[in-house]
């Protein structure tokens, strides 16, 4: 049993430092072995023999020499992402999209399929055509295939265990995709996932926390806790959108009613628009209100019809209400706004931040900072991609970051 744990020991103590020089060969870019001990606090003949097996794995790889300081020119190291990929594959609405990602992020030969039937079997047929092709054109090694799906999704055993939208429920998605790939498999919601991408390869967040809103046809959020993404203990944290904010308000499909999707998502603020055309209450008045769609609501907003500005500072308020519950409980001071809604602008920002500064503690609301967010539409790909990176390679920094 003594040896056995030794042993144990041992590989952990190796594991943790190759993942250490190689973030830090990450985070630097380009850098030297001397260097990377210095920075790492490990010895040189560790960082040499660390530094040996990621080039004999391709993982990093010699660019050149540094600048000369006295003694023998230092040789350059970075990570190898021309060579090594991430295949990260999202399914959307009507369609399953797909492409390899590099270690920076960098979403490359893109290509998507149209998601016909729902349920498994369906899905898997879809999904296996898109990475089959993916496969063929990846030109160096793939790490590893991340998956990014709605729902209810069980990270720790890579099962589906509710998406209800597309009839699955308890899929061992990733027992099957390793089956046939021979490849690490990951899953992941894609709204956790979209915050992920913004906290690896955005701005990050100088704390390590984060909250990413993300809001289209439905709502949800994405939570960063001390540079790890928090699934919560049954995969279901930052489910804001069934957090009830109307008490009696409209019928959610949860069930419930006054849900934020009532009142706040795409949908809801298109029905909201029509009912002002019905009662004449808007420069929108004489349009088909059934021809009213998002793109009508956000054109009305810019020509600065008040109607539609108060209904987008209401939204702006039950989307604050949601938050402040989450600002008092956790305290964390950046959250980003991204998806349709957030292209309403600085109007349903000012909105958000107003209601915030009346609903939490004055010092909290002075500290947070409520950012709306470019809708980067590659932005689930790459946290599909960080999820593989962090799991694989330990790359997700889990330092506080600027």
């Amino acid at each position: 049993m003594e040896h056995l744990l030794t042993k144990a020991t041992r590989q952990h103590t190796k594991d943790h430092n190759t993942r250490l020089v190689l973030r830090t060969i990450y985070e630097g870019e380009t850098i030297s072995r001397a260097e990377l001990a210095r920075r790492t606090g490990l010895t040189r003949t560790t960082v040499s023999s660390v530094v040996g097996e990621l080039l004999e794995r391709h993982v990093v790889e010699e660019i050149g020499t540094g600048h000369f300081s006295g003694g023998r020119l230092p040789i350059l190291l970075r990570v190898a992402d021309d060579t090594n990929h991430v295949l990260a594959v999202t399914l959307e609405d009507t369609r399953i999209v797909g492409a390899l990602v590099s270690m920076r992020g960098l979403v490359q030969q893109q290509i998507s399929l149209p998601l016909g039937a729902v349920g498994s079997e369906a899905l898997v047929a879809c999904l296996t055509q898109v990475i089959d092709r993916l496969m063929d054109q990846a030109g160096g090694s793939v790490l590893g295939v991340g998956l990014s799906l709605p729902g209810v999704i069980d990270t720790i055993d890579g099962v589906v265990r509710s998406a209800v939208n597309y009839g699955l429920i308890d899929l061992p998605l990733r027992q099957l995709l390793q089956a046939r790939y021979g490849l690490p498999v990951y899953l992941g919601n894609l709204v956790h996932l979209a915050a992920l991408a913004e906290y690896t390869f955005g701005k990050g967040a100088v704390s390590g926390n984060l909250i990413a809103v993300s809001m289209g046809v439905g709502i949800g959020a994405g939570i960063v806790l001390q540079g790890r993404l928090f699934a919560g203990d049954s995969f279901g944290a930052g489910e804001i959108g069934h957090v009830v904010v109307v008490p009696d308000g409209p019928i959610c499909n949860c069930g419930h009613r006054g849900c934020l999707e009532t009142v706040a998502s795409m949908p809801a603020i298109v029905r909201a628009a029509r009912e002002l055309i019905r009662h004449n209450s808007t420069s929108l008045a004489g349009v088909d209100p059934d021809e009213v769609d998002f793109a009508s609501v956000r054109r009305a907003l810019e020509a600065g019809d008040p109607a539609v500005q108060q209904l987008v500072s209401q939204v702006g308020n039950y989307l604050a209400l949601a938050l402040a519950n989450a600002i008092g409980l956790l305290n964390i001071e950046r959250i980003v706004l991204s998806g349709p809604v957030a292209t309403l602008g600085q109007s349903l920002l000012d909105a958000v931040n107003g209601g915030i500064s009346g609903m939490v503690l004055a010092s909290l609301a002075k500290t947070t900072r409520v950012e709306l967010l470019a809708d980067g539409g590659d932005a689930v790909l790459r946290g599909a991609a960080a999820m593989v990176l962090d799991a694989e390679l330990g790359l997700v920094r889990v330092s506080a970051r600027g």
